[in-house]
């Protein structure tokens, strides 16, 4: 248990690039209020650790144990004077620095709040959901990259004997457009009209400067219309059909404010993604329902990264379990890893996740049902199962031994 994925020459080398299986890096990062004064407060102290990618994180520990203080320095919320952060290419360096292009750090990293229904602030739900997005400028990022796999699809496939006529190019094996440019020693230019339906595209010929020059019309994207799909998706995605977009948000139930609370985050497509308490308030039906979130947002190929209360949440869908006790690491390790070791009960508060409780008092009559920690089942269907085929197995043991003896 409690294996140290942290790379030592990441830990004393900010230059060196992570590795690709690393999505963040923690290192020495520590957090005080009231710095230097009689009632000075240390949140976090020395925090370093690795998160992989497109895993589920779950940050666990009694209340004040520097949970929430932590996952705020992960977007830049917080900033504190000692350790740094590294996402990706993203470098954020201790304070005073500012830290530069934010707008790229919310969309690598986003944080659903607890209670995130009181973030909503617009007239309609889809402004509501649509603001993030357009705060950082999504759409108009992704629907100026759509057109251009589009305008390359147009090119490659229906002017590519054109283009090669003018210029008088014989070989024709290309993986796609941007390939048959960069072999063939020609630039490309363009710009295109979303509202018109075409680009103005020239081709030259880097080495006799020779052109070809066409207007290509095809169906284009609009930003308008890119933000009304991204929208409607995570607002259906959220259990919600696409007639609420042009309500207001604060005619809704409780439940459905955390919906389009959440659907305004997940409409930003961060690469992690940070809750924090997420089944607080809600129903055993609510609480399913963001179990299935969490679980579709590891298929999505995102990083998730949990704080909750819930042990059993923790082991039914959590990959990895860090445990924090006054702003450390108190352990860290998969989550039957830690449910399992006796330390955890004796060191802090924590309770211990029905599955495992049980395991233990069925372990404590039979040592036999001791294979269950092996088999790790996290739900109840799976727990039963596992039962089952220990209970079968002893039976026809015990037949075999009948017969033997006879």
């Amino acid at each position: 248990m409690q294996k140290e994925i942290m790379s030592e020459n990441i830990k004393n080398n900010t230059n060196v690039n992570l590795s690709k299986d690393i999505i963040m890096e923690v290192n020495n990062l520590t957090c005080k209020f009231n710095e230097n004064q009689s009632n000075e407060i240390t949140a976090i102290d020395d925090f370093s650790f690795s998160f992989e990618r497109n895993k589920i994180y779950f940050i666990i520990g009694n209340s004040g144990s520097g949970k929430s203080t932590l996952v705020t320095h992960f977007n830049g919320l917080l900033k504190s004077k000692k350790g740094t952060i590294r996402i990706e290419d993203f470098y954020i360096k201790p304070k005073p620095k500012k830290i530069k292009n934010a707008k790229k750090l919310r969309r690598l990293v986003s944080m659903v709040f607890q209670f995130p229904e009181y973030q909503l602030f617009k007239t309609t739900i889809e402004k509501d959901i649509s603001f993030g997005p357009i705060a950082l400028k999504i759409p108009k990022i992704r629907s100026n990259e759509i057109n251009k796999e589009k305008l390359d699809y147009e090119l490659f496939f229906k002017y590519i004997y054109e283009i090669k006529q003018q210029f008088n190019i014989t070989n024709s094996e290309y993986k796609d457009f941007n390939d048959f440019i960069s072999q063939n020693n020609l630039s490309l230019k363009y710009k295109i009209y979303p509202k018109k339906d075409f680009a103005k595209v020239t081709i030259t010929n880097n080495s006799n400067k020779s052109k070809w020059k066409k207007v290509i019309k095809y169906e284009t994207l609009t930003e308008g219309d890119f933000i009304h799909e991204l929208t409607k998706k995570h607002l259906v995605g959220m259990g919600l059909d696409e007639s609420f977009l042009d309500r207001s948000p604060f005619g809704l139930s409780g439940g459905q404010k955390r919906r389009v609370a959440i659907a305004g985050i997940l409409a930003i497509q961060p690469k992690i993604l940070i809750f924090d308490e997420p089944t607080a308030g809600l129903d055993p039906k609510g609480e399913q329902m963001m179990m299935d979130l969490i679980l579709d947002s590891k298929k999505q190929g995102q990083t998730v990264i949990v704080i909750t209360h819930t042990m059993d949440q923790v082991l039914e869908v959590g990959d990895y379990a860090i445990v924090m006790d006054r702003g450390k690491i108190l352990m860290h390790g998969t989550p039957y890893e830690i449910f399992t070791n006796k330390d955890l009960y004796t060191l802090s508060k924590m309770e211990k996740p029905k599955i495992i409780d049980f395991i233990d008092s069925l372990c404590e009559k039979d040592p036999k049902y001791k294979e269950l920690y092996n088999k790790e089942p996290r739900t109840i269907e799976q727990l039963s199962e596992e039962i089952q085929k220990i209970n079968s197995g002893s039976g026809s043991n015990k037949a075999k031994s009948r017969i033997s003896k006879k």
